[in-house]
């Protein structure tokens, strides 16, 4: 005879001392990816001037980051079958520290280029690996924690940011700040090693060790037989929605310091706190979003959120036209920083409702979500520079507003369809143990 018992419930805490070093390696693993991206952010203004980019020209050299992202995408799945994916996860957050330390070094725009491919195809890997990691260790708990691994992330991201804007304020090179951002990062992956989970080869499709489980499953091949239509396209569909929240966090790196220093005409050392007052805020709605989703459900989670994105880049938009100095700063900050809070659980819960889409192998549903999303990311810096070209900096923030206006109106069909977790915890997120 067999119990269900839900995530959150006793039968997750007697494995709750067997993983808390695996947890303790996915949240080093995602805080030093969001630091060395934070540590890049507020110097970009400054590489772009010694390269005497304009904004188009700076939009397609960093729209490289994202195309060598979907390159990375590609070689993720085969990487993962040679070695597990913590291991995977480990190396190429290393091989991420140093290109991104190298980018600071770059002589001339064609370099720049460069250095941005190779980081985004290391970085993509190191995200599909950490992630699968996170997963694993998740199932193994028996409850979410994937929103407070994201939540890690925003807090590497905001430490590193914090740094960045610190040193540019300061007037420190570019290049030493980014080798000992580097330093620091690959050394945090260096530490996760040791205790990373093991190769998946004898777990079960619910994470749980099949020499521990008395009667494991019959029917595991099922769940990797080759994915239907319908399946696929909607993990596409759940890629696209999360693409929407990456026009945040694609503003947020790539051109908050820029809008900060034309339209509210910040310094150098403020710079930053466009980058901060987003990832800040997702922070705080990452560490908390588990518990909401779980309250008030995922779909409705969402659906605010977007809302918040539409009434926060709103204000700032409308305040660029009316307002000026510290007032209109702080004004753009607080807008900034609330759609923020309102992507917060939109990326987590996609991934997790792509890897709980029935009718897909392990792993193939967050790999394709990955992959849109990545795409995303290779056509927004260069539509934001266009806009920032022929409209002028303060436009560059309506994307944002549409792809608010986009969450608030899908999140809810889309989310209920995928099976992400709510309220009700779905079989993917329970547990089985003889009684």
């Amino acid at each position: 005879m067999s119990a269900t018992i839900r995530a959150g419930d006793g039968g997750g805490g007697a494995r709750a001392g067997t993983v808390r070093g695996p947890i303790a390696a996915t949240a080093l693993l995602f805080a030093a990816n969001g630091a060395i991206f934070g540590a890049i952010v507020p110097r970009l203004p400054d590489l772009k001037d010694a390269l005497e980019l304009g904004p188009a020209a700076f939009g397609v050299a960093m729209a490289f980051y994202p195309a060598g992202a979907l390159v990375g995408g590609l070689l993720t799945p085969a990487l993962m079958r040679r070695r597990s994916d913590g291991a995977v996860a480990v190396a190429m957050m290393i091989a991420a520290s140093v290109a991104a330390a190298l980018v600071g070094f770059s002589p001339v725009v064609a370099v720049f280029a460069g250095l941005l491919l190779l980081f985004g195809v290391f970085d993509a890997i190191t995200d599909v690996a950490m992630n699968a990691h996170g997963i694993r260790v998740q199932l193994r708990r028996g409850r979410s924690l994937i929103n407070r691994f994201h939540a890690v992330w925003s807090l590497g991201a905001v430490l590193g940011a914090a740094g960045g804007s610190v040193a540019a304020g300061a007037g420190a090179p570019v290049r030493g700040q980014m080798l000992g951002a580097a330093v620091i990062c690959a050394a945090a992956a260096v530490a996760a090693y040791p205790s990373r989970l093991g190769p998946p080869v004898a777990e079960d499709k619910f994470g749980r060790d099949l020499d521990a489980v008395p009667d494991p499953p019959r029917n595991l091949a099922a769940g990797r037989r080759i994915p239907g239509g319908r399946a696929l396209l909607l993990v596409v569909a759940l890629g696209l929605f999360a693409c929407c929240a990456e026009l945040v966090e694609d503003f947020a790196q790539t051109w908050s310091a820029l809008y900060l220093r034309e339209i509210t005409v910040a310094g150098a050392g403020l710079a930053g706190l466009g980058f901060i007052s987003v990832q800040g805020a997702q922070l705080a709605g990452r560490f908390t979003g588990d518990m909401l989703v779980e309250r008030f459900g995922a779909a409705h989670v969402s659906r605010m959120g977007g809302v918040g994105v539409v009434v926060g880049v709103g204000t700032a938009f409308a305040a660029s036209f009316l307002l000026d100095g510290p007032v209109l700063l702080t004004v753009v900050l607080a807008g900034f920083a609330l759609a923020g809070w309102g992507i917060a659980t939109i990326i987590p819960g996609a991934m997790v409702g792509a890897d709980s889409v029935p009718g897909l192998a392990p792993g193939a549903g967050l790999a394709v979500l990955n992959w849109v999303m990545r795409l995303g990311f290779l056509v927004s810096p260069p539509l934001v520079g266009l806009v920032a070209e022929h409209a002028g900096m303060r436009w560059t923030v309506t994307p944002m507003l549409v792809g608010g206006i986009v969450i608030a109106a899908v999140a809810g069909p889309l989310l209920d369809r995928s099976g992400c977790p709510g309220r009700d915890l779905p079989a993917h997120h329970t547990r089985e143990t003889a009684t």
